[in-house]
This record gives structure tokens, sequence and C-alpha cells, in this order.
């Protein structure tokens, strides 16, 4: 059991606490987060294995402590530019590289026409 929380506690992400009085800790490493998605008050974090954890803080809670390498291209949705294999600009989508498209917000194309 030990060995399990030490592996917890290496790959864990610590999210520092904005709006409540404890520290939230998720599973796994960001590098390893292929998308976010946002779900009314949830968050569903897509990871790279196909695996998804729900989280109950809502996306724009994320979105204060993310890397560098994520880009906001909807309301609901994040994208690790990692990931990003391909971009359609007659459909509006970004292709990832699990095989989902996922929309682009008119308004936010521009920042995805620069990778």
């Amino acid at each position: 059991m030990e060995e399990i929380d030490s592996n917890f506690t290496m790959n864990a992400i610590q999210i520092p606490a904005c709006y409540y009085a404890y520290n939230h800790s998720l599973p796994f490493a960001w590098h390893d987060v292929v998308r976010l998605e946002g779900s009314g008050n949830y968050t569903v974090f897509v990871l790279q294995n196909g695996q998804t954890h729900v989280s109950t803080k809502t996306i724009g809670n994320y979105g204060l402590f993310l890397p560098s390498q994520f880009i906001r291209i909807h309301k609901r949705c994040i994208v690790n530019r990692e990931f990003v294999t391909g971009f359609c600009d007659q459909q509006k989508v970004v292709f990832m590289a699990d095989g989902t498209a996922a929309k682009v917000a008119r308004r936010r194309r521009s920042s995805l026409m620069n990778l």
C-alpha cells in the first residue's frame, strides 16, 4: 500500500485552494492530459492512455494553473498542444492524437493559427 501512495504523491498535481479551504490534488501529471472538457460544474480530464477523471471543480478553476502548452479553444474545452495533430478551418475543429475532434470557437481560431 505504501508503494502506491508514494507513486500517487510523486505524479500528483497539487492545485492550491482558490475558493475552498483545502488543497486539491489530481492523481496524474499534466503531461498525461490530452484535454479538459467542461460539463456544467464538473471538469473531465481525458488522459493519454484513454482514461477519464471527473473533478467537481469548474474548468475555469483549472485554467489558472495550467502550464503554457495548454490552450483554450472553446468555453468548454482546453487542449494540450502536444496532442494536437491538425486543424480544419472549414469545419472549425482541432484533431487530437487520440483520434477525437474538438470544436474551436470562432473567436479562438486566431490563437490556433499560431501553432
